[in-house]
C-alpha cells in the first residue's frame, strides 16, 4: 500500500522566492512588487539547465490535465507530488493522452518540478514567455497547485474571464461564490453538509458560466472532526479507504490533506461543464474587533472596495509575537495568485455583478461586539438565510450607521489608493 504522508521543507509556500520572466513581465502589476518580483534571462537559463530534460528517466511522473482552457504538463521526480496531482486536478491517462497527441510534446504550459535538484532556498520561476515554470529547493505541496492557479491568474483576464480565489457550491437552487482569505472558513463554511460543492478553494467566471479550475480539495486537517466538519472527515476517510489520501505535515498545526473531489458527498466532480453564473457573493472575513455585523448585504463601490482589499484580521497569537490584533489585506482575496494590475480583475467582477444582478454580502466569520467569536452554526444559517430568504431583511453596509465600521472602511480606502 502506498504511503504518501510527507513533512515538507518548508512547511509553506514561499512567495518572496517567486520570479517572473520574458517581456511579458511588463503586464504585471508594479504597485505589488512583493509578489510580482522580476527576474533576469540568465537567473531562469541557470536554473533551467540544472534542473536537466522534463522527458528523461530523472522525471518519472509525466502529468497532462486541461485547467482554464489550457492544457498543462507537469513533470516531477516525486511519487507524493505526482499522486497530489492526481489529486487536485484532472489528469489524463496515457491512453488518453495518446489518443489525443500521438505524443507528449503538446502542452500550453510546462512545469517542471524536482526534489531532487540541490538549490540553497526555494525558486519558483515563471516564465511568461516560454510558458514554463520551474520548482526547485522546496518540497511544499501547495507550490505546484497555487503555481497552476497563479499562470490562469496571469492567463484569463486577456480573455475577459475572471480567476477567483474562492470556493463555489449549489444550495436552495442557486449558484454561490464565496470569497476569503486562509483562516476566515471558506473551506469549512462552503463544505456544510447541506451543499453541493462546485470547488472548495478556486473556479473561474467566464461569459458561459463559473468553471473549476481543480478537480480536487486541499483541507486544512486541525481541529477536523465528524461533528464540526463532517463533509470533509468523511471525504477524507474515503480517501483513505481508496489509497489516495495525501497528508502533509502530519501532526503539525498547518497540517494539509489532499483528495480528489469525487470523495466528497454531494459535489460535483469531473466536470468540464459550466455552472450558471452565480446568483449570490459572499466575502468573508475574520474581524477580531467586532466592528462588522454577523451579515450584511453590500452594495455599489462597496464591493469593488472590499474585493481590492480583501479585508480580515489575525488575533493576538495566531503568529509569532503577535501580540494585538492585526489587519491583513490581500487584492482581489488572492493577491499572490493575481500578478496583473488590481483594476483589471475588480472590473470584472463589477461588470458581471451589474450585468448579472448578483447579490453580495459581507460574512463576519470573527468576533461579536461581545468579544465573544460567533459559532460556526449561526454563520452558517446568516449564509442559508441570504440565500433563501427575502434579501430586504438584510441591511447594507452604511458607513453613517457605524462610527466603527465607518472608520474601517475609510482605512480600506486609504490601502487601496497604495495599489494605484
Amino acid at each position: 500500500m502506498p504511503n504518501y504522508n510527507i513533512t515538507t521543507v518548508p512547511s509553506g509556500r514561499s512567495p518572496e522566492h517567486k520570479r517572473f520572466f520574458g517581456s511579458k513581465t511588463e503586464q504585471l502589476d508594479k504597485n505589488r512588487p512583493n509578489y510580482c518580483k522580476v527576474g533576469t534571462e540568465g537567473q531562469f537559463t541557470a536554473l533551467r539547465l540544472k534542473m536537466g530534460i522534463p522527458i528523461s528517466d530523472a522525471y518519472p511522473h509525466r502529468l497532462h490535465f486541461y485547467s482554464g482552457g489550457y492544457r498543462f504538463l507537469v513533470c516531477t521526480d516525486s511519487d507524493v507530488h505526482a499522486q497530489f496531482v492526481r489529486n487536485m486536478f484532472p489528469v489524463m491517462s496515457p491512453e488518453r493522452v495518446i489518443v489525443l497527441d500521438h505524443w507528449e510534446g503538446s502542452y500550453d504550459w510546462l512545469i517542471i518540478h524536482s526534489v531532487n535538484v540541490d538549490v540553497s532556498h526555494p525558486h519558483i520561476y515563471v516564465h511568461l514567455d516560454d510558458r514554463e515554470m520551474l520548482i526547485a529547493g522546496t518540497t511544499y505541496l501547495g507550490e505546484i497547485k497555487k503555481g497552476v492557479f497563479g499562470i490562469l491568474g496571469f492567463e484569463l483576464p486577456r480573455r475577459n474571464t475572471l480567476p477567483m480565489h474562492c470556493s463555489a457550491f449549489t444550495y436552495n437552487n442557486q449558484n454561490n461564490l464565496m470569497f476569503g482569505l486562509s483562516g476566515t472558513g471558506k473551506t469549512t463554511l462552503s463544505s456544510d453538509p447541506d451543499f453541493e460543492l462546485i470547488s472548495d478553494d478556486e473556479v473561474y467566471w467566464s461569459d458561459d458560466g463559473i468553471y473549476m479550475v481543480e478537480s480536487g480539495c486541499y483541507a486544512k486537517s486541525e481541529g477536523l472532526s465528524p461533528e464540526t466538519h463532517p463533509t470533509i472527515f468523511n471525504a477524507v476517510e474515503r480517501a483513505r479507504q481508496k489509497n489516495c489520501l495525501v497528508v502533509e505535515n502530519p501532526g503539525e498545526a498547518n497540517a494539509r490533506l489532499s483528495y480528489p473531489l469525487e470523495m466528497v458527498e454531494n459535489a460535483y466532480a469531473h466536470t468540464t461543464n459550466a455552472f450558471e453564473h452565480p446568483h449570490n457573493i459572499f466575502f468573508l472575513a475574520m474581524d477580531a474587533e467586532g466592528i462588522l455585523p454577523p451579515i450584511s448585504q453590500v452594495r455599489g463601490e462597496t464591493i469593488r472596495l472590499l474585493f481590492e482589499t480583501g479585508y480580515t484580521s489575525l488575533m493576538p497569537g495566531t503568529e509569532a509575537g503577535l501580540r494585538e490584533v492585526k489587519k491583513v489585506f490581500s487584492p482581489c482575496y488572492g493577491s499572490p495568485f493575481m500578478p496583473r494590475p488590481v483594476h483589471e480583475y475588480s472590473n470584472l467582477l463589477m461588470e458581471r455583478i451589474r450585468q448579472l444582478r448578483c447579490n453580495v454580502y459581507l460574512v463576519n466569520t470573527g468576533m461579536s461586539t461581545s468579544g465573544e467569536r460567533y459559532p460556526l452554526r449561526f454563520t452558517r444559517d446568516c449564509i442559508k438565510h441570504a440565500i433563501s430568504s427575502e434579501f430586504s431583511t438584510l441591511e447594507p453596509v452604511d458607513m453613517s450607521e457605524n462610527w466603527r465600521l465607518g472608520t474601517l472602511l475609510k482605512e480600506l480606502e486609504e490601502h487601496r489608493r497604495t495599489l494605484q
